[in-house]
């Protein structure tokens, strides 16, 4: 497919990173829709982050109306998964964070780790367990209350932590 020539392939490995040759094929197809349907004849940044977020969140919701209190806690629940990884976590950068709805998600933060690992020591898993409930927190925190959004929050954490129990 071609590619403009400003696209960075380092920075595209770093947001891919453990993505097999048919995730990389899916993301490529998506970009070259992208800049079709924009009407580029090269694929260039844009469209391969526009398609990555595609394939790893799913497509926008268009048809679903957000009221403001939902944009709100999504708002404050996303901030607390960035700033509480900004806090316990100096290797992995948060990459993007939005309060667009997307799959089955109503918003998500983005990291790019800083080079693709195959172990995690107990710290990087801990840290782990620590982001998944920064968006919990922040409700609780800004608006005295929780939601059912953290819920697959809550459930990697779960998996992480019953895996550093029964597995490491």
């Amino acid at each position: 497919k071609p590619l403009d020539e400003s696209v960075d392939l380092s920075r595209i490995a770093k947001v891919t990173s453990g993505y097999t040759g048919a995730d990389l094929e899916n993301l490529m197809n998506e970009a070259a829709i992208f800049a079709a349907r924009r009407g580029k004849e090269k694929i260039d940044s844009k469209d391969i982050e526009d398609a990555n977020i595609k394939v790893m969140m799913g497509a926008e919701k268009k048809s679903k109306k957000i009221t403001q209190k939902e944009r709100t806690l999504t708002a404050y629940h996303e901030a607390g998964h960035a700033i509480v990884s900004k806090l316990v976590d100096k290797d992995e950068k948060v990459h993007q964070v939005s309060i667009i709805p997307r799959g089955r998600a109503g918003g998500y933060t983005m990291y790019t780790p800083k080079e693709d690992v195959f172990y995690s020591s107990k710290g990087e898993m801990m840290n782990s367990i620590i982001k998944s409930l920064g968006g919990r927190a922040a409700e609780e925190i800004m608006l005295d209350d929780i939601s059912t959004g953290a819920s697959n929050d809550i459930k990697m954490a779960t998996n992480v932590a019953r895996s550093m129990i029964t597995m490491y």
